[in-house]
């Protein structure tokens, strides 16, 4: 007998310290799955969590509040409004900014309610109103046994009171005003702008584009490029000092405004120059009628204006259409024959396939590029100029020198896997001459990503704001 009733007694001690909760053994089911309810016991039916839940996300989506719900069957002989708070303090309900947090703590064998409010919304549930909310709305239904009630009636009571106008501005902060820090902009802007420039210099400098490179490259023209110092000057010294200048005033923002305007058109002057160095070029070429290297010039800049009239729209936006159309100018600009002097005329589409070979034939087919040809109306002799459609799909084929060799298929031979790369191949028909080439490449070996376990984590978690309590609230007990 006495070893039954120390069974029990045993039994019972144990079923005492396995609901016995810490703050530490607490489960944040925010982190887990994203749930507002912690309650390990499951004092709540599940239909019961799920409409808190939707209650206390969409308040926390209009408001930015957050509020916690807490279940625990006993916390021992710990004071309620002790764990609250440090339970408050380890999870951080609320958001940082305005401690717009709460929870509510209710402990079964304590039979006690415990509101905890972040210091933020003291103002919108001051401790009268959460032990009204408490005393009107929750204990009687925790008397007559039901927790559901109690505790679904007590979150959309306290929900409601939150979602007031009146307490805008205390539960999601007071829009204040920024000030204008012409500090922070100055160095947003010199990290930005520093990466931008070194980047840059990095690619002129290997690749040879300044004026004193050894290396040029297929049409070297010195007027266009210009020397590292002098790019260095007009890049990097020069906008640094335009920054600079205006630290040294009083209303930052005033300063920043200047700054900004005074680095647009400084930019816009920089781009202005290169126009001037660029038509340089040109009129050197035309002078001596290399009329296909000016056309050229102007379409290897077409891309590089494009950008810089989405960054500079006034005036470049309007000035890349400008820059389209002395590309077609300077490509049909009136020339004379080189054996006679006497003017040539530029033939037409069709016109001009009598004098091309049928593979230029098939290249314009092909759209892989456009062949220009100018006859000369005194001696009857011709020049053809090829300009390659840079978008084309199409390349050389090795044995007719046709650009119509296009990748026809391609197939995997050895997937790849964690551990080694695949093989693949590739098989390229030229639509001239017929040429078949196969060839093989390699596969990069799979590489193993934490991306898909972390955003299922961060799609079922979330997280609290990050608020703090200093221990406003109210319990009730029944």
């Amino acid at each position: 007998m006495r070893t039954i009733v120390f069974s029990v007694l045993m039994f019972c001690a144990f079923q005492t310290f396995a609901q016995t909760y810490t703050v530490q053994t607490v489960p944040n089911t925010k982190l887990i799955n994203n749930s507002y309810v912690s309650d390990p016991d499951n004092l709540l039916k599940p239909e019961t969590v799920d409409a808190i839940n939707r209650e206390l996300k969409s308040l926390e989506d209009s408001t930015t509040a957050q509020v916690a719900v807490v279940m625990l069957k006993s916390i021992g002989s710990a004071d309620n409004v002790e764990f609250a708070q440090e339970l408050f303090d380890t999870w951080k309900i609320g958001r940082s900014s305005n401690d717009n947090g709460l929870l509510i703590l209710y402990v079964e064998d304590q039979r006690t309610i415990r509101f905890h409010t972040g210091d933020g919304m003291e103002a919108v549930l001051p401790d009268a109103r959460c032990k009204q909310i408490q005393r009107d709305y929750m204990v009687p239904r925790f008397k007559d046994g039901d927790v559901d009630a109690g505790m679904l009636d007590g979150v959309q009571r306290t929900a409601a009171i939150v979602l007031d106008p009146q307490h805008s501005e205390d539960v999601i902060g007071a829009s204040e005003p920024q000030e204008a820090d012409y500090a922070g902009f100055a160095i947003f802007f010199s990290a930005v702008y520093g990466i931008l420039f070194l980047i840059t210099f990095l690619v002129k400098w290997t690749s040879h584009k300044f004026r004193d490179s050894k290396e040029r490259a297929r049409y070297s023209y010195p007027k266009q490029s210009l020397t590292k110092r002098v790019w260095l000057i007009t890049y990097g010294l020069i906008p640094a000092l335009i920054v600079f200048a205006y630290s040294f005033m009083d209303d930052d923002s005033f300063a920043m405004a200047l700054a900004f305007f005074s680095l647009y058109f400084y930019f816009i002057g920089t781009l202005a120059w290169r126009l001037v160095r660029v038509q340089g070029v040109i009129n050197e070429l035309l002078s001596k009628q290399k009329y296909f290297e000016v056309a050229d010039i102007i379409k290897g800049s077409q891309v590089y204006w494009f950008f810089i009239g989405l960054i500079f729209p006034i005036p470049f936006f309007i000035y890349f259409f400008i820059h389209l159309y002395r590309k077609r100018f300077y490509r049909n600009y009136p020339r004379n024959c080189n054996a006679c002097g006497e003017a040539m005329r530029k033939l037409g589409e069709r016109e001009d396939d009598s004098y091309l070979s049928e593979s230029a034939q098939m290249e314009e087919k092909l759209k892989a590029g456009d062949y220009d040809v100018w006859l000369c109306s005194g001696c009857g002799a011709t020049e053809m100029w090829f300009y390659k459609n840079s978008w084309s799909k199409y390349e050389e084929c090795p044995k007719c020198r046709t650009l119509a060799m296009y990748t026809k298929s391609t197939r995997t031979l050895r997937s790849a896997t964690y551990s080694s790369s695949g093989e693949g191949e590739r098989t390229k028909l030229c639509k001239f001459c017929q040429h078949t080439a196969v060839s093989t490449y390699s596969i990069p070996r799979l590489e193993m990503s934490t991306s898909s376990s972390s955003s299922s984590s961060s799609s079922s978690g979330g997280s609290w704001g990050g608020g703090s309590s200093s221990g406003g609230g109210a319990s009730s007990s029944w």
